[in-house]
């Protein structure tokens, strides 16, 4: 079911139009769980097929404890929240923060990892602060919002490897995201001579799985993280992926 009350008038176009059709929601039964398709360590593709990496372990756990049958669907990062919202997924995960202004669209499980607020501007040696820059950012992140709050110039894109190469072609002096320790970013961060120029904190909440307003999973899907956490489950995935 399609959570369209959550929507606000102002942004209701928006939502909706990078959400897709709703009437392609998913049934009760199997859950379709919404992810991004590569985003290392949390999602990552197999090379004969399928996805691997700490969400996958995550979400599946929590399938299998709660005792649903889930199917994966993949969609670009700035489509899982409005997927939700749609009806298109039940649930997305995705290394997807906690913070006030998601929760006012849709509910978070209880986080299953932590906050880490050290964020990193990456560009080319010499390139001037944020506040004298255009920074290249990937859409629908706490990266392009915390950017649209400080009234910083910046140019969204959909993924993390277009915003740097927004930089590496010189369309962007700077580019914020998670960038550090990202092996599949490497080979263009270092071949292009990419540095690690300026921090910031960006707080959240939290690492949480996203589910409409409303939704009788969030009970069952806490209830499994809470043992998760208590029995080491969750320690085991930390320690497998990171």
């Amino acid at each position: 079911m399609a959570c369209f009350s959550s929507l606000s008038t102002l942004g209701a176009a928006l939502i909706l139009a990078a959400a897709g059709d709703p009437s392609t929601a998913p049934g009760s039964q199997p859950l379709v769980i919404g992810t991004d398709d590569s985003f290392p360590p949390y999602v990552q593709p197999l090379p004969q097929g399928g996805y691997e990496g700490y969400d996958i372990d995550v979400m599946t756990e929590i399938c299998r404890r709660s005792g649903h049958d889930c199917e994966w669907q993949t969609a670009a990062f700035d489509e899982l929240i409005p997927g939700v919202i749609s009806g298109r997924f039940d649930a997305a995960i995705g290394g997807i923060a906690i913070t006030p202004e998601r929760r006012a669209l849709v509910d978070f499980t209880a986080p299953y990892a932590d906050a880490d607020e050290l964020e990193w501007f990456v560009g080319l040696p010499g390139a001037p602060p944020p506040e004298d820059s255009l920074t290249a950012v990937q859409s629908g992140t706490i990266h392009e919002a915390w950017l649209r709050v400080q009234g910083l110039g910046y140019e969204s894109f959909a993924t993390e490897g277009e915003a740097l190469a927004a930089v590496v072609q010189h369309h962007a002096q700077l580019a914020l995201g998670p960038f550090t320790d990202r092996p599949d970013l490497e080979p263009m961060l270092e071949g292009a001579g990419l540095g690690f120029l300026y921090q910031v904190d960006i707080p959240d909440e939290g690492t949480g799985i996203v589910l409409c307003k409303g939704s009788d999973l969030k009970d069952q899907f806490d209830a499994a993280i809470a043992a998760m956490r208590g029995d080491g489950t969750l320690d085991l995935f930390d320690s497998r992926w990171f």
